[in-house]
């Protein structure tokens, strides 16, 4: 008995296929994007025992012994906060020398909610952000609001309860690693005082 491919192929219901592939589809879509919450232990949970609180540190370079997480690149260097806006707003300040350095804000579940990339044209981009309270805390009056000049440099309002700051430095070599590092050491991560 020969097999005609022809007659096959005409018997197969393309309905129930296509049906089969978005289904398939959907569960993938529904598996990435539910990983974070199903993960047994997360970078937040991982680094919170060795992260102070509202406090940035740098950390030391990574090696294949020494990761403070799965998978992190060994050709750029860390600094990291751990933060809670708890108490009230917390202010971040770094300064990005160059390409290649960022400094983003990470949410308890790894959700990136806010991320400054240093403007390769640029010999530095400074980053000025306050991370405040995402909830509806009155927090006080700003200057400006009550008629006087601002004290500091307008930074920019972030809505977070609590995560982690990391800032990104690209090693460059040993003749920029003193450089590097005292950029990374001018990183800032303090909870303001409520008024």
């Amino acid at each position: 008995m020969q097999i005609n491919p022809i007659k096959l192929i005409r018997r197969i219901n393309w309905r129930t296929v296509l049906a089969g592939v978005c289904a398939v589809g959907m569960l993938h879509i529904l598996a990435v994007f539910s990983e974070p919450r199903l993960a047994r232990s997360n970078a937040y949970a991982r680094m919170t025992p060795t992260l102070p609180l509202n406090q940035m540190i740098v950390l030391p370079p990574i090696t294949a012994e020494a990761q403070p997480l799965p998978f992190v690149a060994p050709d750029a260097r860390y600094a990291m906060c751990r933060f809670t806006t708890e108490n009230g707003p917390v202010a971040v300040n770094a300064v990005l020398l160059g390409a290649g350095w960022l400094a983003t804000v990470y949410s308890e579940d790894g959700e990136s909610l806010n991320t400054t990339v240093a403007v390769p044209e640029r010999s530095t981009t400074v980053v000025a952000l306050r991370l405040m309270p995402s909830d509806d805390r009155f927090m006080g009056l700003t200057p400006q609001a009550q008629g006087q000049a601002a004290k500091e440099t307008t930074a920019l309002p972030v809505g977070a309860k609590s995560g982690i700051i990391v800032v990104r430095a690209p090693n460059r070599g040993p003749a920029f690693a003193d450089l590097q590092e005292a950029a990374l050491l001018q990183a800032s991560c303090r909870q303001l005082k409520s008024k």
